[in-house]
């Protein structure tokens, strides 16, 4: 746990030194929101319709440009090696970069969610809900970017690879995440919501688990 805690917070803090990748990510998602803002018109029951779908394929891709952030450090200064000859499991290392972009992402989901609420009308009494949805989809999504983030570090073209890989398996994720944040809004039972809940708990905890046993193998190769 010491370990994982240290690699996180190392990487953390020189992301918001830098501060490079999280501000292109929320200057990309400020483009997106305004670009489907003038696209779906000044209806606010379009807005509010399409609200759910525009908060999550807009974070799936800034998660995109933030999975390229997690093996960056380890790459620029040739510390990846390092890493690996550091005694014991190598699991630990997968779950310190998972997070440091879990991390991340809930601090643009964060900020996106508030924004799409002032832009396309999402109303937050259901505040906590969506909260929960954020953490359950941001878990997903960074269990699998950070595995496959892994596999294509030391490719040239691992940024245009990555997110061929990650969208292929996070399309679930992403759906279910949208069903649960429709069921919020639209004012739902709760029973219907948790149905969703469950389905993101368990492909958290598969994901989680599988990537985890596997990473070490995966590194190395």
């Amino acid at each position: 746990m010491k370990r994982i805690l240290v690699l996180a917070l190392r990487d953390l803090r020189i992301e918001f030194r830098g501060r490079s990748g999280l501000l292109s990510a929320l200057f990309f998602l400020g483009v997106v929101l305004l670009i489907l803002g003038f696209a779906l018109g000044p209806e606010e029951n379009d807005l509010r319709r399409a609200a759910p779908g525009v908060l999550w394929v807009a974070l799936a891709f800034a998660g995109s440009l933030l999975a390229g952030r997690v093996w960056a450090v380890e790459v620029e200064n040739g510390t990846l090696d390092d890493l690996l000859l550091t005694p014991g499991s190598r699991e630990w290392i997968y779950w310190g970069k998972f997070l440091f972009l879990w991390v991340l992402l809930l601090l643009v989901a964060l900020v996106l969610l508030f924004m799409v609420a002032g832009m396309f009308y999402l109303p937050l009494d259901r505040a906590p809900g969506l909260f929960l949805t954020l953490i359950l989809g941001a878990t997903g999504y960074a269990a699998v970017a950070t595995f496959y983030a892994g596999i294509v570090v030391r490719l040239s073209t691992a940024q245009l690879v990555l997110p061929i890989l990650v969208f292929t398996v996070v399309v679930p994720v992403i759906l279910a995440a949208v069903r649960a944040t429709v069921g919020l809004a639209e004012g739902a039972a709760m029973a219907e919501v948790a149905s969703w809940w469950k389905f993101l708990a368990a492909f958290d905890l598969i994901y989680l688990t599988a990537c985890s046993l596997l990473f070490p193998f995966v590194i190395e190769g």
